[in-house]
């Protein structure tokens, strides 16, 4: 039996959408072992069609095997749930098969989602970007940062989030977008308020889901008037991100916490410097 682990993700960071995401401490785990025939089971032998669908979903031309899951991350919230899943069964299949390749794990992890930039932290860890190319790059992040991340109870799935957004941005829209992007890097480089506070906001994908999920934009005032640096939506939603320093941790906590109002969990999450590995 092969174990392989992943961890989970918080895509977007406001303005990168679909370029920027941020590898976090909650792991999902995959075992795998050669069968006659494939059998998914998921925790405490619960089977669903969705976790089917997302094991067949980059299984590819691999002999059957019996695939056991089990998984600390947050489903339905934004969290990479799905990517952390795949890639952990590409990484685990592809390891009972012979060598694990990280760059094969992340080209099937990417093409089963979609999109590429949960797949990308969950491969490699930290804080990373992923070109138009399909090129990763891991990008510094300044070792005072931390986070905070509220969870909603409700779900919001990412085909429907995806679905509210617009083909097309205009001129304006494309230039602050680009300018946000080039201040959050710098910001989450230097910690610096300053380039952080140019990075606030986005009109891509955010605004447009604003009605989807209220609560979320509640969550993101609720961080940044507590003291976080930055804070998003992670992912598609309704989770929210929030960026701080330690002195500022727990009062961003708390103040997330009030806003969710029993409704949620407020969690602190390490941030994942590594990514998938065998276990």
């Amino acid at each position: 039996m092969i174990t392989a682990s992943a961890p989970a993700s918080s895509a977007n960071l406001g303005p990168g959408f679909d370029v920027l995401a941020l590898a976090l401490s909650p792991r999902c785990r995959v075992s795998v072992e050669l069968a006659e025939g494939w059998e998914v089971v998921g925790p405490e032998g619960t089977v669903g069609e969705g976790l089917q669908a997302l094991v067949w979903g980059v299984a590819g031309a691999a002999p059957p095997h019996r695939v056991e899951v089990s998984s600390d991350i947050p489903m339905g919230r934004g969290l990479g749930s799905s990517a952390a899943l795949r890639v952990a069964v590409a990484a685990a299949l592809e390891a009972s098969s012979g060598e694990m390749r990280l760059d094969r794990v992340f080209r099937t992890a990417a093409a089963a989602e979609g999109h590429p930039d949960n797949a990308a932290a969950a491969v490699h860890g930290g804080l990373v970007a992923v070109g138009p190319l399909g090129e990763v790059r891991r990008l510094a992040i300044h070792p005072s940062l931390t986070v905070v991340v509220a969870v909603p109870e409700a779900t919001l799935s990412t085909a429907a989030a995806r679905a509210v957004l617009s083909p097309e941005v205009s001129r304006g829209v494309a230039v602050r977008t680009a300018a946000r992007v080039a201040f959050l890097v710098e910001g989450l480089r230097t910690a610096d308020p300053d380039a952080f506070r140019e990075a606030s906001g986005d009109e891509i994908h955010e605004m447009p889901r604003r009605h989807l999920s209220p609560l979320s934009f509640q969550l993101g005032l609720a961080a940044r008037s507590a003291g976080a640096l930055h804070a998003s939506w992670s992912g598609a939603g309704p989770a929210v991100l929030a960026i701080t320093t330690e002195d500022r941790r727990d009062a961003v906590h708390i103040a997330m916490e009030e806003v969710l109002g029993g409704a949620g969990t407020v969690l602190r999450p390490v941030i994942e410097r590594e990514g998938v590995r065998l276990e």
